[in-house]
Parts: structure tokens; sequence; C-alpha cells
């Protein structure tokens, strides 16, 4: 598996009753406001994307490392999809499994996970189709930081921030700071 490192986002989505589920997801892509993300259509994330095209992207710090990995072996799918048996566990509440606290968003109806200093809200704009998986393009209406992590120009202090990497299937900081690009000097 080629499957090099990817920050984590605790992904929340909402079914239609507007029961909540978080899943982490690595396979994303940002770009300004845009983002791409792929979800594997066994997960109960891509059954909720499809009734409610609204998900929270929340960012947890490197050193969350331990409450991501407490949710892992746990799906929101009832039953538990054949692929997944004997793997995975069937719960209604990651929320508590991985002691996240849900806090309301602003501008979706997906929760936010208060314990993760950065969230942005987004509205699906696109699904493509990839048999097993898909493609699902979003837009971020908001975004929430904790204060110091954010400076001049309502931008992200990379130097505060140690987002969690997952690089091939293990759990990683940033590391030491090696410099900045020629654009930002």
């Amino acid at each position: 598996m080629f499957y090099y490192g990817f920050p984590v986002v605790l992904l929340t989505t909402t079914d239609k009753d507007g029961n909540a589920d978080v899943t982490p997801i690595s396979s994303t892509f940002t770009l300004g406001v845009n983002a791409v993300i792929a979800l594997v259509k066994l997960n109960k994330a891509y059954h909720n994307v499809m009734e409610v095209p609204e998900v929270v992207f929340n960012l947890p710090t490197a050193a969350m490392w331990e409450k991501v990995e407490a949710i892992a072996p746990y799906t929101a799918q009832n039953p538990v999809p054949p692929q997944k048996m004997g793997k995975y566990t069937y719960t209604d509440d990651k929320f508590s499994i991985g002691g996240f606290t849900q806090l309301p968003s602003e501008k979706v109806r997906p929760p936010r996970i208060a314990e993760c200093p950065i969230q942005a809200e987004a509205k699906v704009k696109n699904v493509n189709d990839r048999d097993a998986y898909v493609l699902v393009e979003l837009e971020f209406v908001q975004v929430h930081a904790e204060d110091h992590l954010v400076m001049e120009g309502n931008k992200i202090n990379p130097l505060e921030w140690e987002p969690l990497i997952y690089n091939f299937k293990h759990y990683y900081g940033l590391g030491e700071h090696k410099g900045l690009n020629f654009s930002i000097k």
C-alpha cells in the first residue's frame, strides 16, 4: 500500500435523523476553501454524507493520537459489513469512546469536536463514484481555531500548530521546523 503521510482529520457527519458520527480519515486534499476527501462506501461516514451533504473537519493535535486510535476499531455501520467482521465492533457512540465533546456547528448540521483546536465546517459540492469508494468535493464555509493558533491575516501559525500525521499506518507529529518557503519570507 502506498500511503505516505497525510494529516489526520476526525470527520464528523450526521444522518437524516440527526445522529452524529466521527470517523478518522487521512485521505484529504485542500486548497483555499476547497477540499477533496475519499470515503469508503462500507463506512457510516459515506452513508451519512449521502443523506446529509455536510461535514466538519476536526483537526487533532499530535498529542491526541491515542484518542484517535481508541475509535479506530469501531464502526457505526450496523450491521457490521461482512468485510469488517471480526476486526471492527459496532458502536453508536465513538464520541464517548474517544473522549470527544460535541459542540454545535454554526453553518452545518454535524457537530464539531471541542478537543480539536481547529475545526472547519464544509458543504458537499460533488461526489465522484469510484466503485468501492467515493471522492467527495467540499467547500469550507466556516473555520474555527483556538486564538493562540491564529496569526495576522487570519492564518494558522505553523510554528504553533502540531498536527497528527498518519504515515504508512503510523502516527507522527511534524518534528523539527526546517525553514520557510520563499513566498512568505
